[in-house]
């Protein structure tokens, strides 16, 4: 197999990433997850990062296959692509590995590509989050902001409280963001209920947002004022330094009044919205001098609270810690919070979609008692704490009017590195897109019919042109096909943990036009550790020159 090439070079619209992290090559994801269609030929995209007189070379399977000189390439950082001709036979899979040369050392990447076909949405219509929780100002016109995924010469056609009251003939357009201004506005206290539909083959795909006039409620789990002297009273020294010598314990990140036991707990007392913080310092203690860290929160899967990392995870924190130095290296949070779609009150609907995302605002506005770099907030995570993750990573969680300064802080991060998360907990979008319609009343059938999608969390709706730097990760292989009732029964897809659920944020990416910000792999069997900790490196904005 011969690989034909194609250079091009053009401006990186993904500049600060470059900037951030030098002698780096990075392939960018392919088709549908790196599925691509079976005997077509696919063009990988790929950046390098730094000036080089360094040939690139070529590998399939670790077989170096092409090597294109310099005098054709260029020296200059920029965008490349090589064409794969001819394509894959349907179910083959092929390792491509591209390297450059740099003082005697090989800097690559790497990406499995697999041959087949995937399921996808068929069609779909995302509101976005209007004004600040869907609370606008009263008396006063407002935009709201929505997606239509895939393109479609269908007319789009406004409801509100199930009244038809325009439709936009649209015309053949591309999948994109729209906007429609609601012109009248609503008296203090009225809600409304907004539907935006377009035709599809069979039906209408819409979307559904309920929109409230007046201030959008302050968080009920602000946490109390936080100084330098309070951390100092939360650290534990550890004899053994086993991984670390010591660390700041159970610091409030919400409300310390909150009185909730994580699964396994009791860990430690008091219970409640706690994180631990461990720095790369001999005592662990916080560096006061010198350059801010960047900050790697940590979310435990299911079953495990915040000592992971003391335990079976203690590998993964010195991975972490091992980036950089004491100062301008990375400072590890790890929390625990409460389960998105089941920690429920009496009435069934969750006690807080957002805990990840209050500790984000928590660290943000104490930056400078932590001592980390605000814009440089990474979450890892895997399972559940994947799940809350996605979630955490694509909205911009902030109340101008909330009376705690930490909750009028943006929760917005710089990237993300999860394992096998859900992103949707919405059992009536979930059903309808992935299950075999004879087996609807069996999934979820304790949880709202959650049509407007955002009673437990649908972080594909939170998706912006300023969404985050993404690694989605799943162990099992894309489906191809809606999930029968004997596959469910007999447990053959593990609807939990479904990698289709990093393809559909992969085509909310796409449609923002940001992809290069994401990278979706199934079929993962690496070190989880490891891959985070790499995708941390070449991320950060701290500690680089």
């Amino acid at each position: 197999m011969i690989i034909s090439v194609i250079i091009v070079v053009a401006a990186m619209p993904w500049a600060p990433v470059m900037a951030s992290v030098p002698l780096q090559v990075r392939i960018h994801a392919v088709e549908q997850g790196n599925v691509v269609t079976p005997n077509q030929s696919f063009t990988l995209h790929y950046d390098v990062t730094f000036e080089s007189q360094s040939d690139h070379y070529y590998y399939v399977d670790n077989s170096l296959r092409l090597t294109r000189p310099n005098s054709v390439t260029g020296s200059d950082p920029g965008r490349f692509s090589v064409t794969y001709p001819g394509g894959l036979p349907e179910g083959s899979i092929k390792t491509i590995g591209i390297c450059l040369l740099e003082n005697g050392d090989e800097i690559c990447d790497e990406i499995r590509v697999r041959s087949g076909t995937v399921l996808s949405l068929d069609q779909a219509v995302e509101i976005h989050t209007v004004g600040v929780k869907n609370h606008v100002t009263p008396d006063a016109p407002f935009d709201i902001h929505y997606d239509v995924l895939k393109p479609t010469d269908s007319s789009h056609y406004y409801y509100v409280d199930g009244e038809l009251l325009s439709t936009r003939d649209k015309g053949s357009h591309a999948a994109a963001e729209f906007s429609v201004t609601y012109p009248w506005g609503m008296e203090a206290g009225d809600s409304i209920e907004v539907k935006i539909c377009v035709d599809t083959s069979n039906d209408q795909a819409c979307g559904y947002k309920t929109i409230t006039a007046g201030l959008a409620p302050a968080a009920a789990d602000a946490p109390d004022p936080f100084s330098a002297e309070l951390m100092q009273q939360h650290y534990i020294a550890r004899a053994d330094c086993d991984p670390v010598c010591g660390y700041y314990s159970n610091i409030y990140y919400g409300d310390s009044t909150v009185s909730w036991l994580p699964l396994v707990g009791p860990d430690a007392e008091p219970n409640g919205l706690r994180i631990d913080v461990y720095y790369p310092t001999q005592d662990g203690r916080v560096h006061t001098q010198g350059a801010p860290n960047t900050l790697v929160i940590y979310a435990h899967s299911a079953n495990h609270n915040k000592e992971t990392l003391l335990g079976p995870k203690k590998g993964t924190l010195s991975a972490y810690m091992g980036i950089g130095g004491a100062a301008g290296g990375v400072t590890v949070a790890s929390l625990d919070f409460r389960h998105p779609a089941k920690d429920i009150d009496s009435n069934g609907y969750p006690v807080s979609l957002d805990d990840m995302s209050h500790a984000v605002q928590f660290f943000r506005y104490y930056a400078d008692v932590f001592n980390i770099n605000p814009d440089d907030i990474f979450i890892t995570g895997s399972s559940l704490g994947a799940g809350a993750g996605i979630h955490a990573a694509v909205k911009q969680l902030a109340n101008p009017d909330d009376p705690s300064p930490v909750r009028r802080t943006s929760s917005g991060i710089r990237g993300a590195f999860l394992a096998t998360g859900q992103s949707s907990f919405s059992p009536h979008w979930f059903r309808s897109n992935f299950l075999e319609e004879e087996i609807w009343p069996y999934y979820q059938p304790d949880y709202h019919d959650d049509i407007e999608r955002m009673i437990y969390g649908h972080a594909l709706a939170d998706v912006s042109v300023n969404a985050p730097i993404l690694e989605l990760v799943y162990e099992q292989d894309f489906i191809d096909h809606k999930v029968t009732a004997s596959e469910k029964t007999n447990k053959e897809v593990d609807t939990t943990h479904l990698p289709n659920y990093g393809l559909v944020m992969l085509e909310q990416y796409r449609l923002h036009g940001i992809a290069e910000k994401i990278m979706v792999r199934e079929s993962y069997g690496g070190s989880f550790g490891t891959d985070s900790t790499r995708f941390i490196e070449r991320n950060r904005l701290s500690g680089q020159h």
